[in-house]
């Protein structure tokens, strides 16, 4: 494991900590719109200062919240709440989306769920998967036996997801695509729609080396099997949303 993902790790465990003690006012206090083009809350704010001072020896951190803070050869691309809608209202599906850059190439990242404790995180050998309690990481497998897909932002592509129901394909829109695509490795499929930050994608994607992926300017799709993915890439041909 690396310093820096062993960085990454305490920040997250520091933040995992807080929330796990209760929730504060102050964290469901609203801000400007940040550099991502969303409105910053509480959350946001307290996830970046800890994940800032963390890592901000390793580079300049570029924040979904404040942009760049710093300077450095490298760049640490930051998503400090994936899901930030899912935690202020109480739903436990939302983390955070680190990555680290030189010379606009991903070499390590890792993503956090901050509800349940779960991480990934990938260097230079293979997708890793522990928890922040534990800190006992092992490679991850894929699950063959997945019987639903994840589909975020279904709401935008109705006529899409009535499509897949017809076929037979469950899936769920649980609303934090770095936490989803960290999963993909489980699940029969990912689906997102809508335009894409560097932010919510910089970490995820690259953790999905290795699995089938099409992108398209509707949509991404990434599958455990090039079957799969083809046909929802036939279905998204057939459908006019």
């Amino acid at each position: 494991m690396t310093p820096f993902v062993q960085a990454v790790i305490g920040a997250a465990a520091e933040i995992y900590g807080r929330l796990q003690s209760g929730w504060l006012e102050e964290y469901g206090r609203h801000f400007d719109v940040g550099a991502g083009g969303d409105r910053t809350a509480g959350i946001d704010r307290m996830a970046e200062s800890v994940y800032v001072e963390a890592l901000g020896s390793f580079g300049a951190v570029d924040s979904e919240e404040s942009g760049i803070i710093g300077s450095g050869a490298a760049t640490i691309v930051l998503d400090p709440i994936d899901g930030s809608d899912n935690a202020l209202s109480g739903l436990p599906y939302f983390g955070s989306s680190i990555a680290l850059e030189r010379d606009g190439r991903v070499e390590e990242a890792v993503v956090v769920n901050l509800a349940n404790g779960d991480m990934f995180y990938r260097s230079e050998g293979p997708l890793m998967r522990g928890t922040i309690r534990e800190r006992e990481f092992v490679p991850v497998r894929r699950r063959e036996a997945a019987t639903v897909g994840v589909f975020e932002k279904a709401y935008a592509y109705p006529a899409l997801a009535e499509r897949l129901l017809r076929k037979g394909m469950k899936f769920r829109s649980p609303g934090a695509v770095a936490l989803s695509l960290a999963y993909a490795h489980d699940l029969q499929f990912v689906i997102f729609a809508g335009p894409r930050r560097r932010y919510d994608f910089a970490a995820a994607l690259w953790m999905c080396e290795g699995l089938e992926r099409i992108e398209t300017d509707r949509l991404l799709i990434v599958a455990k099997e090039e079957r799969t993915a083809s046909d929802l890439h036939d279905l998204l041909l057939q459908t006019k949303d």
